[in-house]
């Protein structure tokens, strides 16, 4: 395994931090926390044109046609300046779509989602259920044109803003998922109150939601495994990007500030966690390297990869922003200061797409075959 980005990577990631730089400034995401859906037609068009949103379709559908470890560099550069908007819903929508939507879906779908022109998204959580898909209570009922769902999806990532939803939905062979559109009579989509304002959620509400036979996304099962391991490629750079950027801050921080004379870079209280959070984040990095090298080479440990990919960047991201606060004192509460963006971001990432707890079982099972 090799984690030194190729030529190609490499001018990938150059682009998107001066992207970053350039049009999300730290001060445009605080105002786009007053925006209900978490961004502009302006910024999402930009990052449309980066072609980005096709980084996974292949090139015959319109996409890159590349893989995790690219995806991974345009999510660290855009965890870095803890974006808002729904790269990563799309993102994850777009893929459930191309490896296995039926034909007349990709034809339908891929084009306009790719190119920045809808917004997609996963309808997966259940009030208390979590993202345990065995336990799903929305229904998806055979009927004559195709199906009908009812049933309700919390905490769905960029609902307001997402043209197509692709939902989780329980029948009579399983658990399978469908494309809704948004203006399918029967859906209602409601704002939740968020913690983190730079990721919006909503929930769904479908009652009796006509959807073609074309709108059933085919091998469910393995399709969403798949797109569950992108998902949390997604959330480990997000973490690891903003972790390494408040350590950065922080550092720079304590060789700044004064306290009775003294640099407070200078004392062990200090010096000390800023070295373990150094350490930790390294230990992240690795972790998260091995996870993007493991979904492309589809390698037989790939779960087991990405699951503690994910849980160490995650745990590091908390632990990061949660020590660097207290290490700034009272300036690190302020709406003015940049730290609460990332605290908030890496709190809403403990539970995206699952917890802890889940991916523990999870590495549990694989790791004992059971």
């Amino acid at each position: 395994m090799n984690v030194t980005l190729t030529e190609e990577q490499t001018m990938l990631q150059d682009s998107a931090r001066k992207f970053v730089e350039n049009e999300v400034s730290l001060e445009k995401v605080r105002e786009l926390a007053n925006n209900p859906k978490g961004l502009t037609d302006e910024l999402w068009n930009a990052i449309a044109e980066q072609g980005w949103l096709g980084i996974l379709v292949p090139e015959d559908l319109g996409g890159l046609g590349m893989g995790a470890q690219e995806l991974g560099v345009v999510a660290y550069e855009l965890g870095r300046g803890i974006v808002p908007g729904p790269f990563m819903s799309t993102t994850l929508a777009t893929n459930m779509i191309a490896q296995g939507g039926t034909d007349a879906a990709k034809a339908k779908y891929i084009e306009n989602l790719v190119a920045g022109a809808s917004v997609g998204t996963l309808a997966i959580v259940e009030p208390e259920l979590g993202i345990d898909l065995d336990a799903t209570a929305c229904t998806a009922t055979p009927s004559a044109d195709g199906f009908t769902l009812s049933g309700q999806k919390d905490i769905v990532p960029d609902a307001l803003a997402a043209d197509v939803f692709v939902v989780a939905a329980k029948s009579d062979s399983g658990v399978g998922f469908y494309i809704v559109d948004k203006d399918a009579e029967g859906l209602t989509v409601t704002p939740n109150k968020v913690w983190d304002l730079t990721s919006r959620s909503g929930t769904l509400k479908l009652e009796n939601v006509q959807v073609s036979a074309d709108a059933e996304i085919l091998n469910p099962q393995d399709v969403f495994a798949k797109t569950l391991r992108i998902a949390n490629i997604i959330i480990s750079a997000d973490s690891l990007a903003g972790a390494e950027y408040i350590h950065k801050l922080t550092v720079a921080y304590a060789k700044e500030r004064t306290q009775f004379g003294t640099l407070i870079g200078s004392f062990q209280s200090v010096k000390h966690p800023l070295v373990d959070l150094f350490a930790l984040i390294e230990s992240a990095k690795s972790a998260f390297h091995y996870a993007t090298w493991a979904v492309d080479a589809d390698d037989k440990g790939v779960e087991v990869a990405v699951a503690v990919a994910r849980n160490t960047n995650v745990e590091t991201y908390r632990t990061t922003t949660q020590t660097c606060l207290q290490l700034h004192g009272g300036i690190g509460f302020t709406w003015e200061y940049d730290l609460h963006l990332f605290l908030k971001r890496a709190r809403h990432n403990q539970f995206l797409f699952g917890d802890a707890d889940y991916y523990d079982e999870l590495i549990c099972q694989q790791a004992l075959c059971i």
